[in-house]
């Protein structure tokens, strides 16, 4: 039965906090030189069971015990159900590809999920979309046509991904946790300038950008779809102008690259999130861990795919997020 007091899920918080890895622990995985040894190195921190364990499926476990735990602990979910749109919008675009063109998608799926991913499967197989929440409902018929009359997949997961970012920036602020809002502004800010950005690189025109980008609270969509017409630099320009979210500092990162770019802005919703400490009464901490421990098993993807395909240690940590310890 869940917890209900605030206290007792931020002193239990607390103590899942001093466990959780480094920046040194995440060095020393890196310096792995076979997946065997980097298996024994997790299992040394009490992740996995140890050599010859089953790295992907360790993480997978390392991802629904978090899960679970929140669940298990957090007084009130709702906090949650901005970030969990994110699962529910992929699964969406998984289930329209999976259906259309014919291929198996279960493995696919993301778990938890605020919409039961059946319901999503009969709104799709089916072709009845009032099944689905409003937020939903309308991106999903259309992302549907699209892919079904014209195949463009890209077009197809940018309606879904406008909706999904809508979403979370319209329930981020009906919980009213002031923490909360400002992680989905910043998410959803950077998730459309990623948006433009690519757009902007393949040449789309304006009918494209127009379902792709959503309002962000920080600049207007009519502001970013010209600057995309206008091309990366007039975007990046726009991207400097938002310093409240560190907008000079992610254009310098592209510049150097777009794996720098994405680090950064990963590396800037940790910070964010790391405010929660400063809050001794309220679920903001609970988020906050949420976001540590998802960059977290982040990292150890990373890790896990650089030394399965023999990278250089350097550049392993090159790619990795900074972990807030």
């Amino acid at each position: 039965m869940p917890v209900k007091s605030v206290g007792f899920a931020i002193g239990n918080l607390r103590a899942k906090e001093n466990r959780m890895l480094k920046n040194s622990d995440m060095a020393r995985f890196a310096s792995a030189g076979s997946l065997e040894e980097l298996a024994g190195l997790l299992a040394e921190k009490g992740i996995g069971t140890g050599e010859g364990g089953d790295i992907p499926e360790l993480l997978s476990a390392e991802t629904r015990s978090l899960w679970e735990y929140l669940y298990d602990c957090a007084p009130d979910i709702s906090v949650f159900e901005p970030f969990l749109l994110e699962n529910d919008f992929h699964n969406l675009k998984t289930v329209l590809k999976g259906v259309l063109c014919g291929r198996e998608y279960e493995r696919l799926l993301i778990y938890p999920a605020g919409i039961d991913t059946k319901i999503i499967e009969k709104a799709v197989c089916e072709k009845r979309f009032e099944l689905l929440d409003d937020f939903m409902k309308t991106a999903a018929e259309r992302a549907y046509r699209i892919l079904l009359k014209t195949g463009d997949s890209q077009l197809s997961d940018c309606i879904a991904d406008a909706a999904q970012m809508t979403a979370q920036l319209k329930r981020a602020d009906e919980i009213k946790k002031p923490l909360v809002l400002k992680l989905a502004r910043a998410s959803v800010f950077y998730g459309n300038i990623k948006a433009a950005l690519r757009a902007a690189r393949a040449g789309k025109g304006r009918g494209f950008l127009e379902e792709c980008l959503t309002e962000t609270g920080i600049v207007s969509k009519k502001a970013l779809t010209g600057a995309a017409l206008a091309g990366e630099k007039a975007l990046l320009d726009l991207l400097a102008s938002a310093k409240e979210l560190g907008g000079g500092l992610a254009a310098e990162e592209y510049k150097r690259s777009a794996g720098n770019f994405e680090r950064f802005v990963d590396n800037y919703l940790l910070k964010t999130a790391s405010e929660s400490r400063y809050v001794t009464i309220g679920d903001e901490p609970l988020v906050g861990y949420m976001i540590a421990k998802q960059a977290e098993i982040k990292n150890l993807r990373i890790i896990y795919s650089g030394v399965k395909t023999g990278q250089p240690e350097e550049k392993i940590r090159e790619r990795l997020r900074e972990l807030n310890g």
